[in-house]
């Protein structure tokens, strides 16, 4: 079924009421809800369950110096309509529940997410390094982060 931004935010609005803490939608067919992070997983299942968004986009996030944000990016063959769920973490701590036991899709773009800003998923199923080394220290993309020279080996060392 199609949605147009209205109804999908009403959906979510008449079933989560006070839960969504923001909804919005764009010019760009984006319809955005930010959500409490310990309710990141229920509301996702309603959007596939309930909804039928059914194909992971992409998910990522950014450092706002004050606290961690996560956003994915969910669509569905039917609708030009992009939902954008997003959720503040606490930016000493930043764990959400993983979004990969409902679409598999997520599953590198949340370990990007984990190497670049340190951002912890739970349950994810092979939350690990991507694209820095394993023994990499810190997370490129956070504010804080300060450049060190790796130590670089001979081959044959």
């Amino acid at each position: 079924m199609s949605y147009n931004a209205e109804q999908i935010i009403n959906s979510l609005k008449s079933e989560f009421n006070e839960k969504i803490l923001e909804a919005t939608s764009d010019d760009f067919y984006r319809v955005i809800i930010k959500v409490p992070s310990e309710l990141i997983l229920e509301i996702a299942g309603y959007i596939q369950h309930e909804l039928g968004f059914s194909t992971p986009n992409m998910c990522s996030g950014t450092d706002k110096k004050e606290f961690m944000e996560v956003f994915w990016h969910i669509g569905t063959v039917d609708s030009p309509i992009l939902i954008v769920l997003k959720s503040e973490l606490n930016r000493d701590n930043p764990v959400v529940e993983s979004l990969t036991p409902l679409w598999k899709g997520f599953d590198w773009h949340e370990r990007e997410t984990y190497d670049l800003l340190g951002i912890n998923f739970n349950n994810h199923p092979d939350l690990r390094r991507l694209l820095m080394p394993d023994n990499w220290e810190g997370h490129p993309l956070r504010e804080d982060y300060v450049y060190k020279k790796p130590k670089y080996r001979k081959p044959e060392d």
